[in-house]
């Protein structure tokens, strides 16, 4: 688990550090504070070995088009000369792991998106000399634990646009991404869960959204299809967002012991009124399966939700709230009290 994280020069920040982590974090602010940044920092960070995350993120911000324009997308202000960088202390104080990305650049060459129907677009490598273009990125992981191992991958794209990724490792550390875009991912991870035995406890959280939930199954064609008392199983995709959303944080958590959960918009798909069902599943999990989650917001009544799921005096030490703040190019965390998050909701103070 992390205790604190740094980041530099990716995407919109600038420079942020993030101090005393807790087990469960929500992160909240105005709209571009670099609240999903936070979350990318940290997924890229546990997956340092697989350098296919960064499209990946792409992808879940909707960016499904793989083009060397695009690589200057990670680094501030579209400018390669500024390395991106990412550290961690760990709780446990054995060390601090840092990431740093830095563009693979080679003489310019017509750029080829993937998908040839897409009009190209023009996008300039930041002060990179002229005639040079960003082919792809190299990732380069250390650990003070252990100084003389360096770990080094690279992905790029080749002259027939195909995605390489020379040095990517299975990494032993775990995490997992839950958003929009990931929401009806289930049928690997309920393979997980079943072979765990954690399906009871599935259906348990489940019923706190739709108490006619009595069973779980996944189809002969990779259907995830719930047992609610009609004359056939109904496709749990066809049974509402508050499911969708209950589901996909419920089996991230369970599959996750001892690992990392990062939800982005947490509230999306869900009611006020089943948040706070939500968040007591979230805090009674990260407790018993040893999870680290990192969460954002954009709802009030999702931070209500928190404030009041959360076992008081766990608040501080376990449930941590930060407001993420932008002044122009300077970012800083702000961390909330219990007594200040309840004086700014009765107040009615901007919180978001």
């Amino acid at each position: 688990m992390f205790k604190n994280i740094k980041i530099k020069n990716l995407r919109a920040i600038t420079e942020l550090e993030i101090c005393n982590l807790g087990q469960v974090n929500l992160f909240v602010g105005k709209n571009n504070c670099g609240k999903t940044t936070i979350l990318e920092a940290i997924f890229f960070l546990i997956g340092h070995t697989n350098p296919k995350l960064l499209i990946n993120t792409n992808i879940f911000r909707g960016l499904e088009l793989h083009s060397n324009e695009y690589w200057c997308s990670f680094f501030h202000n579209l400018k390669t000369d500024l390395n991106i960088g990412i550290s961690a202390i760990l709780r446990d104080r054995k060390g601090e792991q840092k990431l740093v990305i830095l563009p693979e650049i080679q003489k310019e060459i017509p750029t080829k998106p993937v998908s040839s129907d897409i009009v190209s677009v023009e996008i300039q490598n930041g002060d990179s000399e002229p005639g040079l273009v960003t082919n792809g990125l190299k990732l380069i992981f250390t650990n003070s634990q252990d100084p003389t191992i360096e770990k080094i991958s690279s992905i790029y794209l080749d002259e027939g646009g195909q995605v390489k990724t020379p040095g990517i490792k299975r990494s032993f550390d775990k995490g997992i991404w839950v958003s929009s875009a990931t929401r009806f991912d289930w049928r690997l991870r309920f393979g997980c869960i079943q072979r765990k035995k954690l399906t009871g406890e599935l259906i348990s959280l489940l019923n706190e959204v739709e108490p006619h939930i009595s069973d779980i199954r996944l189809n002969e064609v990779g259907i995830l299809e719930a047992e609610i008392g009609l004359s056939r199983l109904i496709p749990v995709n066809l049974m509402g967002g508050g499911i969708a959303s209950f589901l996909s944080v419920a089996l991230a958590m369970l599959d996750m012991k001892d690992g990392v959960v990062l939800i982005d918009e947490i509230e999306t798909g869900l009611h006020h009124s089943v948040q706070e069902k939500l968040w007591k599943g979230i805090f009674n999990w990260s407790e018993k399966l040893n999870v680290q989650v990192f969460a954002t917001t954009h709802s009030d009544e999702c931070i209500k939700a928190f404030s009041n799921s959360v076992d008081k005096t766990l608040f501080g030490s376990e449930a941590k709230l930060f407001r993420i703040e932008r002044k122009d190019e300077k970012f800083r965390a702000v961390e909330y009290t219990q007594q200040l998050l309840s004086e700014s909701l009765e107040s009615k103070w901007e919180i978001r």
